[in-house]
């Protein structure tokens, strides 16, 4: 019996989400209960000893990174099985390709294998003590991925930037989409950035890091000229975007904490392996990034609040809705 599933790259959006929901319960959990140097896992939490509003907060959190971490991977199987059979067919993904409007929709798919790394560190490690326990024997085969990945990454980037320049586009066309390869930019940073803070290796670490300060620093370059070309756009048109685009705005949410914690990140390479002491300046990007992205957030939930109040129940599900997440 033949399959009707038909493959889109904007379809990793759907894993990638799902991965950042199990790396936000493991997140919480990192910080809010005790536990020894590195990672928190399963083991840590003395279950005996919690009140009961800590156990009706824990319990459903590990439940919810149970569930999400085993649908990112489940959902990456499926599309890389998807992605395969895309990829043979050369017309399709040259014609996709070679749109401007529609080729920023490729960086979905390296976001989301990015976040697989970060799932597979935290919320695998959470419930594999093996994995946490050992993390170090997996930092090499991570900075072979974060590799891979980051070549893929700069590669697409400068094929689709000729594009862009080389054909006649009308970039008044664009919107907050437009953003998803500054999005991808900042998971691949996290990645990298992430070996860097972990890794016993100095020369593991060491190649993170310059290989994520080169990306952070297009990444960032990157945000700024569209993100400002955007809201510029957007202020000389006089409406919304449609509908289905309007969720693309909460894009800029991850985008500024990524960034903010990647920076973050290679602060705490430079104290750990340089002794270079800049907390007061880490400090202040990594909370700078999350009021940004706090107000950020404020400001579209009143700017799409009509969107909101009228149209998001009634309204087929659209892509850019992966972005709320």
């Amino acid at each position: 019996m033949k399959s009707n599933f038909k493959f889109h790259p904007l379809m990793f959006q759907a894993s990638l989400a799902a991965g950042g929901i199990a790396l936000m319960a493991f997140n919480y959990l990192q910080f809010a209960v005790p536990h020894g140097k590195g990672l928190i896992n399963l083991s840590d939490i003395s279950w005996n000893g919690l009140t009961g509003v800590q156990s009706t907060l824990y319990s459903p959190l590990v439940a919810i990174m149970l569930l999400f971490t085993i649908t990112h991977f489940v959902l990456t199987f499926i599309f890389l099985k998807g992605l395969v059979s895309w990829v043979t067919s050369k017309k399709e993904v040259a014609s996709f390709i070679s749109d401007p409007y529609k080729n920023v929709g490729i960086f979905a798919i390296i976001a989301s294998l990015s976040m697989s790394a970060n799932v597979f560190w935290a919320p695998v490690g959470f419930f594999v003590p093996q994995i946490s326990a050992n993390l170090q024997d997996f930092m090499l085969p991570s900075l072979i991925f974060f590799g891979l990945l980051w070549i893929s990454l700069l590669k697409l980037e400068f094929k689709v930037i000729k594009i862009w320049l080389s054909e006649s586009v009308d970039i008044s066309k664009f919107n907050f989409i437009w953003l998803l390869d500054v999005f991808a930019f900042g998971l691949v940073n996290l990645t990298g950035t992430g070996i860097a803070a972990m890794s016993g290796n100095g020369q593991i670490a060491g190649i993170a890091a310059f290989a994520s300060l080169f990306t952070l620093s297009i990444g960032f370059f990157l945000s700024i000229v569209k993100l400002v070309y955007l809201i510029y756009l957007q202020i000389k048109k006089d409406r919304l975007p449609d509908k289905s685009i309007l969720p693309a705005y909460f894009l800029v949410i991850p985008i500024i904490c990524l960034y903010g914690l990647s920076f973050y990140r290679l602060a705490s390479y430079l104290q750990s392996y340089f002794s270079i002491d800049i907390k007061g300046i880490s400090f202040f990007i990594i909370n700078v990034s999350y009021v940004m992205a706090i107000g950020w957030g404020i400001f579209i939930l009143y700017l799409l609040s009509d969107y909101f109040k009228n149209h998001f129940g009634k309204s087929n599900f659209a892509p850019p809705q992966w972005g709320m997440v």
